[in-house]
């Protein structure tokens, strides 16, 4: 979608199409009322999602939905219009969801979220973060240790242990244009230790450059080193 800019620098425009008109609140009041219930949906990565596998993930995935629509607004871009609040607000606590490998960003409209590029590109995750020291395992240090991520909604504190330790679990919002944090060195009186982070739920990402959404085929197709020295596992 043209910004006004690009309109600008591109056409030459007559006095009437540079005037345009101005539209009224009564006149969009149907519009905004339906788009209140909705949500719009970024399907992350380089994969091309279609509508018909949207509406049968959403039919599997959300089968207490009644009477749910499904619009494409764009490549990768959806509007769920939705009768109930309640519904909306269940799944919009269920997340995350994962379409085909790739993540399912949902958030609740607000006008000009389709054109929002920041917003559509942050999604909630899983994370426990492990090889913390037992007195460190705080909803505090939980939080600290999480700062490196936009924001941390939730911390929970593992009531149980295991063979290789106990740990801590962070809800927190990722940016997805910026390659997975692996850990975070923490340092506190004269201790230093490396917090490895696991994702849960984790949608596919680059090996080599740990970016969600694409693999190390379309990392050699983006023009980048597809022979580096993979920095996330095999």
């Amino acid at each position: 979608m043209d910004s006004i800019e690009e309109v600008l620098r591109k056409f030459k425009l007559s006095e009437e199409e540079r005037e345009g008109v101005c539209l009224e609140e009564e006149e969009v009041a149907q519009g905004v009322r339906e788009c209140e219930l909705s949500l719009i949906g970024k399907v992350w990565g380089d994969k091309l999602a279609n509508i018909g596998g949207i509406r049968s993930f959403v039919g599997v995935m959300w089968p207490q939905v009644r009477n749910l629509r499904v619009v494409e607004i764009g490549r990768n871009l959806f509007q769920f219009l939705f009768e109930k609040e309640k519904d909306m607000e269940l799944v919009l606590n269920k997340r995350q969801w994962i379409y085909d490998g790739q993540p399912l960003i949902l958030l609740r409209w607000r006008a000009g979220l389709e054109e929002d590029g920041e917003a559509l590109s942050r999604t909630l995750i899983w994370i426990q973060l492990w090889n913390i020291p037992i007195h460190w395992i705080t909803k505090e240090v939980g939080r600290k240790v999480g700062s490196i991520f936009p924001r941390v909604e939730d911390v929970i504190i593992s009531q149980g242990g295991g063979k290789e330790g106990k740990h801590l679990k962070i809800l927190a919002e990722i940016d997805l244009t910026v390659p997975l944090p692996r850990g975070i060195m923490v340092k506190s009186n004269g201790m230093v230790k490396w917090i490895e982070f696991k994702y849960e739920k984790c949608p596919d990402f680059c090996f080599c450059c740990g970016i969600v959404g694409h693999n190390k085929r379309s990392y050699g197709r983006k023009g980048l080193d597809k022979e580096r020295e993979p920095q996330y596992g095999n």
